[in-house]
């Protein structure tokens, strides 16, 4: 059977992509295979990889406020829809706030199966986006004859309820994220961290990732630990932003981007705590990945608590309202205490040093649902029952 994904985009900067493309890696293309409906351009290695695979990606061009107010996204996913809808027993959206446009034409089309999947427990960042994004959320639901989720707190934004919910867990290849000593000692080394002690971030520089809250808390504590350095991958619009903020602060020789990276698994063995102050998430994969790699994870209390699959996630507040004050010009107690207690737990942590243990955190998450080869399984099941009950 085939089914049709929706999504944004198939780049390596993206949660949702990621976790996506995860599951088609570990699928058996001969009893469920994935083509791709995607608004930005794939890269090329990409595209060869899903041809290997007699996967298509249909690029139906750039989502924006133009593109969908003047008809024109409308009419390219009309076009597809029109030739293609036949070939899918199940379209799978992971873009709700255009399922208005694709799942009201695959209904029209045929498509019996209709999933919207939601990856994130808040609407965008901004009261506008918000606001845009709740009606157009729920008005692409009407379409919608099935529902997934990351987690149940990502259910509940989109759906109001976990009631017939179907939470798909980001799961991941378990055995490239555990720990490897040597692994560890050969990235220390090409990062020129050899003594350090390693804070490490990988994230879109978008508002919602809270990378000037990053920045803020790194300082505090690089003041108190010089031996210490910041590793950021990711890219985005914000990057040039952080980028100056951190040339005010004179962090140059202390912070590192490294941009978006093929192999983030290596730099997780180099790190020695994930931080995650993001504003909200859904089920962010990367502190999966983190925790497989055993690594002590301070994360947002924004964030879900079904993302402590292990031991070793610390919940911390932030100030949503003021997430970018200087240190030197803080006068909201809430964000000073705050970044004084993310200070004080990487002191923590630093101290701690327990790298002999990491190794066994590998397993821990496996056992909790998150190794993608028996999830994958699970997906291709519950595509195929679908594709049964159509047939009955």
């Amino acid at each position: 059977m085939r089914v049709l994904q929706v999504i944004d985009d198939m780049g390596l900067n993206s949660g949702v992509s990621s976790m996506l493309l995860n599951y088609y890696r570990y699928i058996d293309h001969d009893k469920v295979n994935f083509d791709f409906m995607v608004y930005n351009t794939v890269s090329d290695d990409v595209k060869e990889y899903c041809k290997q695979n007699h996967s298509r990606i249909y690029e139906v061009g750039p989502l924006s406020g133009k593109t969908v107010l003047d008809g024109t996204l409308y009419k390219k996913v009309e076009g597809l829809m029109k030739r293609y809808a036949k070939k899918y027993d199940v379209i799978h959206g992971h873009e709700p706030n255009t399922a208005f446009i694709y799942m009201k034409l695959a209904k029209k089309y045929g498509i019996k199966n209709r999933i919207i999947h939601s990856h994130n427990a808040k609407g965008a960042d901004g009261m506008i986006k918000k606001a845009r994004n709740f009606i157009l959320n729920h008005y692409g639901l009407k379409y919608a004859t099935d529902y997934c989720a990351c987690s149940k707190k990502a259910a509940k934004y989109l759906y109001g309820t976990t009631n017939h919910v179907n939470v798909i867990n980001n799961a991941i290849d378990i055995d490239k994220f555990q720990f490897q000593p040597e692994v560890r000692n050969r990235m220390r080394k090409k990062l020129g961290v050899e003594n350090m002690f390693v804070v490490g971030h990988v994230g879109r520089f978008v508002p919602q990732k809270n990378h000037e809250y990053i920045i803020d808390v790194f300082w505090q504590f690089h003041q108190k630990v010089q031996d210490s350095k910041l590793v950021l991958i990711g890219d985005g619009e914000l990057m040039d932003t952080i980028k100056q903020k951190v040339r005010t602060l004179h962090l140059e020789d202390a912070v590192l981007f490294e941009g978006v990276q093929n192999n983030v698994h290596e730099y997780m063995q180099a790190m020695d705590v994930f931080v995650l102050p993001s504003m909200y998430e859904g089920l962010p994969v990367v502190c999966v990945e983190a925790q497989a790699a055993g690594l002590s994870c301070i994360v947002s209390k924004e964030v879900t608590r079904e993302i402590k699959i292990t031991k070793n996630v610390i919940f911390m507040g932030i100030d949503n309202k003021y997430p970018a004050l200087h240190p030197a010009i803080q006068s909201n107690q809430k964000s000073q205490k705050d970044m004084k207690d993310w200070v004080q737990e990487l002191i923590r942590i630093r101290e701690k040093k327990n790298v002999d243990s990491r190794k066994l955190y590998a397993d821990r998450v496996a056992k909790k649902g998150f190794n993608i080869q028996e999830q994958s399984k699970k997906l291709e099941n519950y595509y195929m029952e679908l594709g049964a009950n159509i047939k009955c």
